[in-house]
């Protein structure tokens, strides 16, 4: 509204433009205060008075920069010379800000976007500053800044935690390859070796030696083959999961039952979950005192469901050892959930959820 419709809308009222402009600017939400051409406040209207914390007295004729906008929201010194909102009143531009500070009466700081624009007056010019409050955007904003920083953090590490594992298991099937293709090999050339020999040998004394070759030659190769099996079992890449938790299970000194889907997963989730299934077995060999194991594999709603259930002891923690925490990360690294149902005396519930793409 322009100075001469003020005095237009005065006159049809009966009233000073002064009055007018005044009563229009109680009326807006914004907060609105005038400064005179030496920076001394004018007018405040009551939403920049409730803003500020002050009685219309307590403020009007106090210079406003060292009133409200003395310091920045880090709290370090805001010279006056430097105040953009003052700008104005020297050089006649309209300058907006968004994020700065004013300080309320009782010393606390809230976040303000404002323009302040030149107002002539008698005396000079002088200048009309509109604010708001914008505390509560701008936390939302820093809040969702942070939390995004958070996720892109969280997502680094379950990253960087499955490329580990997807490294670590290409280096086991890598491992286990050399390991069986090699010396293992070797192993058996020297056991069919000493097998001929033994068998064209007359001398009993050398016969006894090779007789007992032959038997460090096959415990050898029997260990050699726990270490290949450990390290990634050939059958697992050969005729996958299904196969290989079997071979896994004919080993255990327990009754065991297998159910598991024959169908053919990557690499690497197939790793993780044999790998699961050998760790909780290793543990309810090693600590649930159990007679039988029971192992299940399949596929429910968009994930792989394992499962390996004991009639042991029970009282199994996730925070208990490493092993259990181990399983915990290797699910976590594929997005999976680790739960375990162990109650004291009734045995214990391994369940591993993990999705498949």
């Amino acid at each position: 509204m322009t100075t001469s419709s003020v005095q237009r809308v005065g006159e049809r009222l009966g009233l000073a433009p002064r009055d007018v402009l005044e009563a229009l600017l109680s009326s807006v939400p914004d907060a609105v205060y005038v400064v005179d051409p030496d920076g001394r406040v004018e007018f405040a209207n009551p939403a920049a008075l409730e803003l500020l914390g002050y009685e219309e007295e307590e403020l009007l004729g106090r210079i406003s920069h060292p009133t409200i906008h003395h310091h920045h929201w880090d709290g370090t010194p805001f010279p006056q010379e430097e105040c953009p909102m003052l700008r104005p009143r020297q050089t006649g531009e309209t300058v907006r800000v968004d994020g700065d500070c004013f300080w309320r009466k009782d010393g606390t700081p809230f976040r303000v976007a404002y323009s302040s624009a030149p107002l002539p007056m008698s005396t000079g010019r002088g200048a009309v500053v509109v604010f708001r409050d914008v505390t509560a955007r701008i936390e939302a904003e820093e809040a969702a800044r942070r939390e995004a920083v958070e996720r892109a953090r969280a997502q680094e590490i379950h990253d960087s935690r499955a490329r580990i594992l997807a490294a670590a298991d290409t280096e086991r099937r890598r491992l286990g390859r050399d390991l069986h293709d090699g010396a293992q090999q070797r192993l058996v050339r020297v056991l069919l070796a000493l097998k001929q020999a033994e068998g064209s040998c007359g001398d009993p004394v050398a016969g006894g030696h090779l007789a007992e070759a032959i038997r460090e030659a096959e415990e050898a190769i029997a260990e050699l083959r726990d270490l290949v099996t450990g390290v990634h079992p050939a059958i697992l890449t050969t005729r996958g999961l299904a196969a290989a938790i079997d071979s896994l299970a004919a080993r255990l000194p327990l009754i065991t039952t297998v159910s598991v889907t024959d169908r053919r997963f990557a690499p690497s989730l197939e790793a993780a979950a044999y790998f699961v299934v050998a760790e909780a077995l290793t543990n309810v060999v090693k600590h649930a005192g159990a007679e039988e194991v029971h192992v299940r594999i399949d596929e429910r709603g968009d994930g792989l469901c394992i499962e390996v259930k004991d009639d042991g002891r029970g009282g199994a923690r996730a925070e208990g050892g490493s092993g259990l925490r181990g399983l915990a990360d290797r699910a976590a690294a594929f997005d999976g959930t680790l739960e375990i149902v162990s109650e004291p005396g009734q045995g214990t519930r391994l369940r591993v959820a993990i999705p498949v793409p």
